[in-house]
């Protein structure tokens, strides 16, 4: 079985988050433990990634298969952060009675331009392929500034992110690799739709990865979410707006609970 390594804050109704790409549980810090006031919080190594083995072939639906396996007997709520969110999104959908709630965070259900949606041009995962392929933590570090560049509180959100990913090693290039193929081939779309559970979307208004205007395709294909547009933010507003996306995320979690 594979080995996923886990993170856990606090006591109560288990909460569990997935990070994105390249990064490790250690990316979400303060935002963790803040939510952690009144219920555990499980933050996930993604396959490969931070402290966790890695998982072959890495597909999303292997990867997806040894998550479920790390998460807790009881349902929980699962929080998803960029490719962590379409792994949330999967998760829910083929586990079901594992997850009672989800929230996704700059996240796409198809994450490329396809027909009548708008995600990234395929350019963008054909140079970030090859810059990886140069120099990974260089390529991760330069797209991670671009995502502070211009805000008041850059410099500690920078510290912050720079912090978690000397932390641990740069994933292998075969994961790394695998999952911009996931980003690349993953259309959840239909999963979004026939969701029955309590959905949450958090965007940034200025993420380059996750055009803003996702946040109305998604309201139209599934018209009871939960979708909310931080103004100013970029690629990771957990980080950049933390207590405005910790007040939305534990606002919903008591909505969704029936507290």
């Amino acid at each position: 079985m594979t080995y996923i390594h886990k993170e856990i804050y606090g006591q109560g109704d288990p909460v569990v988050m997935l990070h994105g790409w390249a990064m490790h549980g250690g990316l979400w810090g303060d935002f963790a433990a803040q939510l952690a006031v009144d219920r555990q919080v499980i933050c996930l190594d993604l396959p490969g990634h931070g402290r966790s083995e890695s998982v072959k072939p890495y597909s999303l639906e292997v990867v997806v298969d040894a998550l479920e396996r790390a998460l807790p007997d009881e349902p929980c709520s699962l929080v998803g952060w960029s490719l962590g969110g379409e792994l949330a999104l999967r998760l829910a959908e083929k586990y079901p009675h594992k997850v009672k709630s989800l929230i996704l965070i700059a996240s796409n259900p198809h994450f490329l331009n396809a027909q009548g949606w708008v995600g990234v041009t395929p350019n963008v995962l054909i140079e970030f392929a090859h810059n990886i392929q140069s120099n990974a933590s260089m390529t991760v570090l330069r797209f991670m500034s671009l995502q502070v560049q211009g805000m008041l509180n850059m410099k500690p959100c920078l510290q912050q992110i720079k912090e978690a990913l000397q932390e641990c090693a740069m994933p292998e290039l075969d994961v790394l690799m695998g999952g911009l193929q996931i980003l690349e081939t993953t259309d959840l779309r239909g999963a979004l739709t026939a969701l029955v559970l309590p959905v949450q979307m958090i965007f940034g208004e200025r993420d380059s990865l996750v055009p803003a205007v996702v946040a109305g395709q998604c309201m139209s294909i599934a018209p009871k979410t939960d979708i909310h547009l931080i103004k100013g933010a970029g690629h990771v507003p957990f980080v950049t707006h933390k207590q405005q996306v910790l007040a939305l995320v534990q606002d919903f979690l008591l909505r969704s609970e029936g507290r």
